[in-house]
């Protein structure tokens, strides 16, 4: 959805280059006598270039190779000016629809009608905001921890199973990437509770992430590979909805390479306006 913020943006940035190019302009047209124009005709492979006046008699005069840099001026003469009119153009079509613009027709409606009426209606839609928030609020079984198991508590204070798993929800939350925690999902008959879901607002779908997190322990790994291979029965792979993050005793997470992940990642996701 268009926003008014996103309107005043490319108007700056079409404004910032109609300045620029105007100026560019100018200075230029002072180098060559008035009205003169390129004119370009084919000859084989290259073409060859002449200055003409707009006259009865049309005359125009052969730029030699010696003298080439007249040419290039005059051609950017008419890239300068073509480019300054139709940037002109468009900063006034964005002006009009800066004022038009609702930002949010959906919310304009809600905000027009009234409550009484509003609350018999199934929106057609729901804005970003209001879906993440609900998204978040769902509730669902969770798995239980084992009696003395070691506590870890994120910053939002969500129990996880690890301090590894414990930095990725830390990093998640403060990147605003919403998660949820060890939700389940079904793979045939088959139910899993990814360490984490992601929620993808741009395509609105959700992502699994799973951290791999005992690498170095045998059994660990069988499991986690017979895990990664019913993620990929169901048609779920790496790269499209599924992260995988690994470590090993020696190999601890890279909290550096992480953070960089999980930024690219709110980028992907589309987060890039909140982060």
């Amino acid at each position: 959805m268009i926003r008014i913020e996103e309107i005043e943006s490319e108007m700056k940035f079409y404004q910032d280059y109609y300045d620029k190019v105007s100026a560019e302009l100018k200075g230029l047209k002072k180098k060559l006598p008035d009205g003169a124009r390129l004119h370009a005709i084919k000859h084989g492979n290259t073409y060859q270039y002449y200055v003409r006046w707009n006259g009865p008699k049309k005359e125009r005069e052969y730029i030699s190779k010696d003298e080439i840099e007249k040419a290039k001026i005059l051609a950017l003469i008419e890239y300068y000016e073509k480019l300054s009119e139709k940037l002109q153009q468009d900063i006034k079509c964005l002006g009009k629809l800066k004022e038009t613009w609702s930002g949010d027709p959906f919310n304009w409606v809600e905000e027009n009608m009234s409550r009484g009426k509003y609350a018999l209606v199934p929106p057609v839609y729901c804005d970003d905001t209001s879906y993440i928030r609900e998204w978040k609020e769902q509730t669902y079984e969770k798995m239980s921890f084992k009696e003395n198991s070691p506590e870890f508590f994120t910053r939002q204070g969500v129990r996880v199973r690890s301090k590894s798993e414990m930095i990725i929800a830390d990093m998640l939350d403060e990147i605003e990437i919403p998660f949820l925690y060890e939700k389940p999902l079904k793979l045939g008959t088959w139910t899993i509770h990814p360490d984490f879901t992601l929620l993808d607002i741009k395509n609105r779908r959700e992502i699994y992430w799973e951290h791999f997190g005992m690498m170095d322990d045998m059994d660990y790994r069988n499991d986690a590979f017979l895990k990664m291979s019913k993620y990929e029965e169901y048609g779920f792979y790496q790269h499209d909805r599924l992260i995988w993050t690994f470590e090993t005793g020696k190999q601890p997470l890279n909290t550096k390479v992480l953070r960089k992940m999980i930024s690219q990642f709110a980028k992907t996701l589309g987060y890039e306006r909140r982060y």
